[in-house]
């Protein structure tokens, strides 16, 4: 570091604490006289008291005065109008950037910092606001340009000609002493800018002074442009009459270039690197504007489901290494030819990240069989596996397909149809690859029907309805409890199956009243029933929104409380994707509710990847046997090999076991050889409304363990 920089005062105003340490230590190390603190309010608690910093790096986005408010508060006070401000953020768009200088930000930095590069910054501006200082105090004629460095002052006389200057605006224009004639400087102009510059000295007869960038040429280099700013400001003789003006020139040529540097970052997925979804849109509207006649074009949005498992059960690091081999792929893919003369169209092609989750190829042209073609390459090579250090990852990517101009006319509207597509797919079986048709939207429309159903249903009460399904022993054939099933009838629908609302409940986050509802009513018929007779221990089935809120816990007591229902008389059923979601709350969540005398039961056993790891983790007391198993166990030898290890696995585990899906009596003889503990389904029962649970007596269906 140069040695006039040595204990130069550094103000860290951050209120990330890793950030604000890390930046702290090493500009420690660097000799900066450091002080750090984590919000604005702090920071000018310090100024307040007389504090004076000579750079101050400022986070944008912070709890309570944000950073570019303050920003322009510190620009408000004359003592701090030329204090170096460095803008820190994790935000890459254009406009936060743009912001950002509006604010008086000296330079924009995005994180995570790129330490080497920050202290050469640093001292370049450190540098810049020494010799600002030094302007500011042995040239006050300059005032308006003592904030500024690298600029020079210039007098210009009544016909254009440049008759006093200072060295470093000679330096810029290239000229060695005044007078510079005005064609002189217009010769070095570029093209594209001399006439606006021709105009605004043209209007400084009028008064009106005049603020411009432009470019001029740099000597003895021909391709080489510098940037400037230039401010002029007329002045007249007492009677009136125009004399000439005098102004400032700056070279911005440096900042210009970290600028575009700045914008091209803000442009380009931090992880793929490919173009972001703000370049993604700029490059479809460009696109979409080109002036060709019968200009068509096609749009894929490339939904990669799978990616959110990924990185619940492996951690985001995994998640965008894969997301980086998908992106490599696609790069791979569309750079090289493909057959069937489709590598024009392939060539030709502008693609990036969208999201999280999604990739998006805009195709110039709409032939449906090459666009499926692209497509399915792109399907087939984004769902072969991925290797990563210890693991092999299957991806499942749904592609959805809109076209210009016959599904939109504009960019968001064709992302938003091709990505309704894709979402469709992923929620149906059938084509992974899907164009759109009016359906799509038609589904759409339904989804938001649905939602406002649900949520009337909510206000006005009487449409949701528990159901119960009842539990029987395999060993003795009376019951045992039952499950709840919850039931929506529509006052136009009908009855809505619960595979189409609950999804809209959880997307639309009804899904946690509507689970509140559901536990305080059903603990309110079992308060009622348990004086009239015996049913059992009922679970009900909880949410990933609802099991991971964190009033459950104290909800369920407060339910408990008030109708007297037991604890024990409860189980609350969960499936593996919920455990997925965050393996940490959910132990913690598990452990409240034993600690309360709930039970705890897995549901849909053994149709994820990672039952086992959930059985040694979590401490729960039920696993039920997925009805996919139950169907195949007659005839399938497989089949009953599987549900035999489940339950033997259960057993020794000290777990009760219980089947879903009973349909048949050979089904449940043999499920009670096996030793399986409950059985559940249509042989016993279908699900029914609370009074004629209340009345329900088991039929006549021999023990399980018969025959």
């Amino acid at each position: 570091m140069n040695s006039e920089h040595l204990g130069a005062r550094i103000l860290i105003v951050d209120d990330e604490a890793l950030t604000r340490n890390t930046t702290r230590a090493f500009l420690d190390k660097h000799g900066y006289a450091v002080t750090a603190v984590d919000s604005a309010e702090a920071a000018f608690s310090l100024l307040n008291d007389g504090y004076v910093p000579d750079l101050v790096m400022l986070d944008v986005i912070m709890p309570g005065i944000d950073g570019f408010e303050t920003c322009r508060m510190l620009r408000h006070q004359p003592k701090f109008s030329h204090l170096p401000v460095i803008m820190l953020t994790a935000l890459d768009d254009r406009e936060s950037i743009d912001q950002a200088y509006r604010c008086g930000a000296t330079d924009f930095i995005t994180k995570p910092l790129n330490y080497p590069l920050l202290r050469h910054r640093m001292q370049y501006m450190l540098r810049s606001a020494a010799v600002l200082r030094h302007l500011y105090e042995s040239q006050e004629a300059l005032v308006n340009t003592q904030h500024i460095a690298l600029l020079g002052n210039w007098t210009m006389d009544a016909a254009g000609d440049i008759v006093a200057a200072s060295r470093q605006y000679l330096d810029i224009i290239g000229a060695a002493t005044p007078p510079v004639p005005e064609n002189r400087l217009f010769e070095r102009v570029h093209r594209e800018d001399r006439e606006l510059l021709a105009s605004c000295r043209r209007q400084l007869a009028t008064g009106r002074a005049y603020r411009l960038d432009y470019r001029l040429q740099a000597i003895g280099r021909d391709n080489i442009w510098l940037h400037v700013h230039e401010r002029g400001f007329p002045f007249f003789d007492v009677r009136g009459n125009y004399q000439g003006a005098n102004g400032f020139t700056q070279d911005i040529t440096e900042r210009v270039a970290q600028e575009e540097r700045i914008r091209d970052l803000a442009w380009h997925d931090r992880v793929t690197g490919l173009n972001n979804r703000d370049r993604l849109l700029e490059l479809i509207d460009r696109e979409l504007n080109a002036d060709r006649p019968g200009h068509r074009m096609s749009l894929l949005y490339v939904y990669v489901e799978s990616l959110r498992e990924i990185a619940t059960v492996f951690g985001q690091e995994a998640a965008d290494a894969a997301m980086r081999e998908f992106a490599g792929r696609l790069q791979v893919l569309l750079g090289n030819p493909l057959a069937d003369g489709a590598s024009a169209l392939a060539r030709a092609a502008k693609f990036g990240r969208y999201d999280e989750h999604s990739l998006v190829v805009v195709l110039p042209g709409d032939e449906c069989d090459e666009v499926r073609r692209i497509a399915g390459q792109l399907h087939a090579a984004l769902t072969r596996p991925v290797v990563l250090p210890g693991e092999d990852l299957l991806a499942r990517a749904h592609i959805g397909i809109a076209r210009y101009p016959e599904d939109a006319t504009d960019g968001t509207e064709l992302i938003r149809r091709a990505r309704l597509v894709a979402l469709h797919a992923a929620s149906a079986d059938g084509d992974v690859i899907r164009f759109f048709d009016p359906d799509h939207e038609r589904e759409a429309a339904r989804r938001v029907a649905l939602e406002r159903g649900l949520r009337a249903a909510m206000e006005q009460g009487g449409q949701l309805r528990p159901y119960f399904q009842p539990k029987v022993s395999a060993a003795t054939g009376e019951m045992v409890g039952a499950e709840v099933l919850l039931r929506w009838t529509h006052p136009e629908l009908g009855a809505v199956p619960p595979a189409q609302f609950i999804p809209v409940a959880e997307d639309s986050g009804l899904i946690h009243a509507i689970s509140e509802w559901l536990i305080d009513e059903v603990c309110s018929l079992i308060g009622v029933w348990q004086h009239e007779r015996e049913v059992g221990n009922i679970s009900l089935n909880l949410s990933a929104q609802s099991f991971f809120q964190r009033t459950l816990l104290e909800f369920i007591d407060e339910v408990l409380a008030r109708t007297g229902v037991p604890p024990a008389r409860l189980t609350i059923e969960l499936t593996e994707s919920v455990l997925m979601q965050d393996a940490d709350a959910a132990a913690e969540v598990i452990a409240g509710l034993r600690r309360r005398g709930l039970r705890v039961s897995l549901d849909d056993f053994g149709t994820g990847f990672s039952s086992l790891g959930y059985l040694n983790s979590f401490r729960i007391d039920e696993i039920k046997i997925d009805r996919s198993f139950v169907n195949r166990l007659v005839d399938d030898a497989t089949g009953r090999a599987l549900v035999q290890a489940i339950i033997t696995l259960g057993h020794a585990l000290g777990l009760e076991v219980v089947a879903e899906g009973v349909e048949t009596q050979e089904q449940a003889q043999l499920l009670g050889q096996m030793g399986c503990d409950l059985l559940q389904g249509f042989l016993y029962a279908r699900p029914m409304p609370a009074d004629e649970f209340a009345a329900f007596r088991c039929p006549a269906v021999a023990a399980g363990s018969a025959g």
